[in-house]
């Protein structure tokens, strides 16, 4: 149907909850040959069908195999079913977005509104819907009042500052680890012979240098040993424990030498 407005949303449970909301009359829930629920209604007089992505439905990977570091380019977007075994449960959400969102009048993404979620929702536009720009819903909580209100002031306009931020930082994220990763391995190789597959990132490396060089610090510690000097005093029948001025002395006859002068003298109370 030409007239169809197709509602992205990123997760099932968040996009049943739009559907419910958004729904005039009867809301109905449609499964898909891919065995993934999508919903159908009616709003304003015109067909609308929400359908789930399930988070992140690409991922960047080499585009071209390469050997060494750093790696900075041949990187780009893939279904992430196709980039790793984990994923392989993301092509059902994948093929039905393409089965029933493929010929939509309009589109509105109702992801999140942060970078990870407009990013989700972008991909999906650009790289299964083939369009490169659509409505925006913004939204704070899931609870009807908001949604309607988000559906009724939509912005005209994806979100672009969102999108470039959490593209970026997936870039970043990529070619750090990659890099990262490759030069750990090629060190270990050259130190030991040995080849052992090792990942580091943008989160993890940093961590574990904090760790090596505490590490390191204690390993390395000398202890140096010191002395102190401590009055124990009888004051109306109280102990009162008083310290020597200088907290620490490293002189082992310094402090004998003061601990002398003092010891069984009268003590007097010079300032409170």
């Amino acid at each position: 149907d030409a007239m169809t407005t197709i509602i992205i949303g990123e997760k099932p449970d968040s996009t049943l909850r739009i559907a419910e909301a958004l729904a005039e009359k009867e809301l109905k829930k449609k499964t898909s040959k891919y065995g993934v629920d999508y919903y159908e209604f009616l709003r304003n007089g015109k067909r609308h069908i929400a359908v789930a992505a399930v988070g992140h439905l690409f991922n960047l990977k080499q585009t071209k195999r390469t050997q060494g570091y750093p790696v900075l380019d041949n990187i780009g977007w893939m279904p992430s079913f196709k980039v790793a075994k984990k994923s392989s449960f993301t092509e059902r959400y994948f093929r039905t977005i393409e089965e029933v969102a493929k010929n939509g009048s309009e589109y509105i993404i109702s992801t999140d509104y942060d970078t990870e979620g407009s990013l989700i929702g972008y991909n999906i536009l650009r790289f299964i819907l083939g369009k490169n720009d659509a409505k925006r819903m913004l939204f704070s909580t899931l609870t009807k009042q908001d949604l309607v209100k988000s559906y009724e002031n939509l912005i005209p306009n994806l979100d672009w500052g969102n999108i470039n931020a959490g593209e970026t930082r997936h870039y970043l994220d990529y070619f750090y680890g990659i890099s990262t990763s490759r030069a750990l391995m090629s060190a270990i190789k050259k130190m030991s012979k040995r080849f052992a597959i090792l990942s580091a990132g943008r989160v993890q490396a940093p961590t574990l240098v904090i760790l090596v060089d505490r590490e390191l610090e204690i390993r390395n510690f000398v202890s140096t040993p010191y002395w102190q000097l401590q009055l124990t005093l009888l004051s109306v029948g109280k102990e009162v424990i008083a310290l020597y001025e200088k907290d620490k002395l490293w002189d082992k006859a310094e402090a004998e030498k003061i601990f002398k002068s003092c010891k069984d003298k009268p003590a007097i109370v010079d300032d409170v």
